[in-house]
């Protein structure tokens, strides 16, 4: 039996004099004009002691045959060198290999044909990037199994992915979204089923049909990002926006009037509240009037949840969730709620609890913990004893949320000091003398500032009468001599934050409560990178259905985005979406010697920035190439 052996070969540069190096792996033949050497497999350079390649030779040979050890030789006993270099030379053997059989076999499947090249063309382009992404995660997420247990059909679940993936790649009303599907998109190509004739109505339906199960469908999305990202713990986040109405939606049920989030008082508005965790994840979603208050919200939510039961009853697992919720929502009534139901919380109270501790924030720098931000101003924190047994408090001053309060507080009160000085001066020129006239103007100056009465002090100096003003006096609550720079408010930037979780450090309790900018993160990608506002819908259970498909698009958008922070790319949904439009798939038209109209319909090759997203998120393009002849030119 031949036995393989390590040669070294030397070349030298005719020119340069220099000696190159290289070894490779060989074995001993016989052939009708003697032994021959044979090369088996090319190693470069290789840094190994002579007196080791007897034991590499070895270690390849097995490799090369399918055995893993050497007989009578521990796996473990051979040197970490001689391994590696094993490896790597087996690694670069099998490359070389599978390319040459790839080459071997486009070769054997070549088909030829002679081909006009004045006639070769491209058409029907679709996007095909963005989808590819979204339908990855879309099965990852498994929702096709949920739907067909919901007993949607095949044509149900096809239109339901094409739906949410357009509210994804391309959000729009849903008149667009059929569009999309139909003359932008490779979705089509993509799904179970073609949806290459579907009307626009189709739209409309399956949306209906994925609200009406919504309840089964949250909860398995729950249920399965859970298993896909086990690393979530169980802090929920919970707060809720509105979404503004085009036009009066006279008939619609959930349009109401409102305080807008977005300064959208003129129009009608729906209001939504999610749960997230503490890595943006939705947990449950919740669709009511646009005139809701927001502490009337929670006990809902925590009905759907499961965490009570309808009559207020605690129905509490051992470990139960924290929930972390601003002061919109931490009234009194939901702080005894809460409590009432020993739910852990963090929360940042209604009550002006800071004012408790002026004097404590007025010395800050010297007491409390610095926490640096990189990228941001620096927080400080101090942790202090609850007003009830079982609580703590975090006292914190934000010195980014100081700058930005003290500059609202000097423009709000140097306009005010404008308008006192303007309604001053019009008194003493007469122009303005009725003194009903000045105290009318002196109430609209109180009324446009809400903080006036803290600050100012202000007094009309009228005749004997009383008929005629003659002066308007003011005084600025201040020991500031310069009266246009406003004195600073010590507990401007200051919150206090409480919680019953007493064995957390002020620093780890702030960490807590700052992720309640998930919530944030969330409610920001539906306005904008879903597309979700304004609202078109005039009946009040397709705007629930709008909404609903929005908050699906969103766990496929937090599961990308989460995937890709995993492997170290960073970067929003709306940035890959943008990167990846470029990645289309085409038809290309050519005619051969004989005059017949080839169509092959293909994907593009994936540029470099495509690649490295695709690798990322483990995705392969599973569209077939596909050639037709469709008939010969005239």
């Amino acid at each position: 039996m031949a036995r393989m052996f390590i040669r070294e070969i030397k070349t030298i540069n005719k020119k340069t004099r220099n000696v190159y190096i290289k070894h490779c792996l060989v074995e001993s033949v016989r052939t009708p004009k003697g032994p021959r050497q044979r090369t088996i497999m090319q190693l470069g350079r290789i840094d190994l002691p002579r007196d080791q390649w007897p034991l590499l030779s070895a270690v390849l040979e097995r490799a090369l045959s399918g055995q893993a050890a050497l007989p009578g030789v521990e796996s473990e006993l051979v040197p970490s060198a001689v391994r590696k270099t094993a490896e790597k030379a087996i690694t670069h053997y099998q490359f070389s290999r599978n390319r040459k059989e790839e080459s071997k076999r486009r070769k054997d499947q070549r088909h030829l044909k002679k081909i006009d090249l004045n006639t070769a063309t491209t058409s029907w382009q679709r996007s095909l990037g963005p989808e590819l992404v979204g339908h990855h995660t879309y099965r990852k997420l498994q929702l096709p199994e949920i739907l067909k247990e919901c007993r949607f059909s095949a044509r149900q679940r096809s239109l339901a992915e094409a739906v949410v993936l357009g509210r994804l790649i391309k959000p729009g009303s849903d008149l667009w979204t059929w569009r999309w599907i139909r003359n932008k998109s490779a979705i089509i190509e993509l799904t179970e089923v073609s949806l290459e004739k579907i009307k626009k109505d189709a739209i409309y339906e399956i949306a209906d049909q994925l609200l009406k199960y919504k309840e089964p469908i949250e909860e398995h999305l729950f249920q399965r990002e859970k298993k896909i990202f086990p690393d979530r713990g169980s802090l929920y986040l919970f707060d809720l926006t509105n979404f503004y109405f085009e036009g009066e939606a006279i008939g619609n049920i959930l349009a109401q009037y409102g305080k807008s989030k977005e300064k959208r008082n003129d129009c009608p508005l729906v209001s939504l509240a999610l749960m997230v965790d503490r890595h943006g994840f939705p947990v449950i979603s919740r669709v009511y009037e646009g005139n809701i208050g927001e502490p009337t919200t929670l006990k809902d939510i925590l009905e759907d949840m499961g965490l009570i039961s309808e009559d207020g009853q605690a129905e509490l697992p051992e470990l139960l969730p924290t929930l972390v919720m601003d002061c919109g929502l931490a009234t009194s009534k939901n702080m005894e709620f809460i409590r009432g139901n020993r739910l852990p919380y963090i929360v940042i109270e209604r009550s002006p609890r800071k004012k408790e501790y002026v004097e404590l924030f007025r010395e800050y720098k010297k007491t409390f913990e610095r926490i640096k931000r990189k990228g941001h101003r620096d927080v400080w924190v101090q942790k202090v004893a609850g007003s009830d047994k079982g609580t703590v408090r975090v006292l914190c001053v934000s010195e980014g949320r100081k700058l930005k309060e003290n500059g609202i507080a000097r423009r709000w009160e140097g306009r005010a000091i404008d308008d006192l000085k303007k309604l001053q001066r019009s008194v003493e020129g007469g122009y303005v003398k009725v003194t009903d006239k000045v105290n009318q103007r002196l109430g609209r100056i109180r009324e446009r500032y809400p903080g006036f009465g803290k600050r100012f002090v202000a007094s009309i100096k009228v005749t004997e009468d009383g008929t005629k003003a003659t002066k308007v006096c003011w005084e600025r609550l201040s020991d500031n001599a310069d009266e246009t720079k406003p004195e600073t408010d010590p507990l401007h930037g200051c919150y206090v934050i409480e919680t019953p979780h007493i064995e957390e450090s002020g620093r780890d309790i702030w960490k807590l409560y700052m992720t309640l900018t998930r919530v944030e993160a969330a409610f920001r990608s539906l306005k904008t990178d879903l597309g979700t506002r304004p609202i078109h819908h005039q009946l009040g259970h397709r705007t629930a259905a709008h909404l609903f498909i929005s908050v699906l698009a969103y766990h496929l958008l937090i599961s990308i985005e989460y995937l890709l922070h995993q492997q170290g790319d960073k970067r929003h949904w709306s940035t890959i979406r943008g990167v990846l439009g470029t990645h289309q798939r085409n038809t290309i038209i050519m005619t051969d010697e004989k005059d017949n109209i080839h169509h092959i319909r293909q994907s593009g090759q994936p540029e470099s920035v495509h690649l490295d997203i695709y690798k990322n998120l483990d995705i392969i393009d599973p569209l077939p190439r596909h050639h037709y002849v469709i008939g010969r030119r005239v």
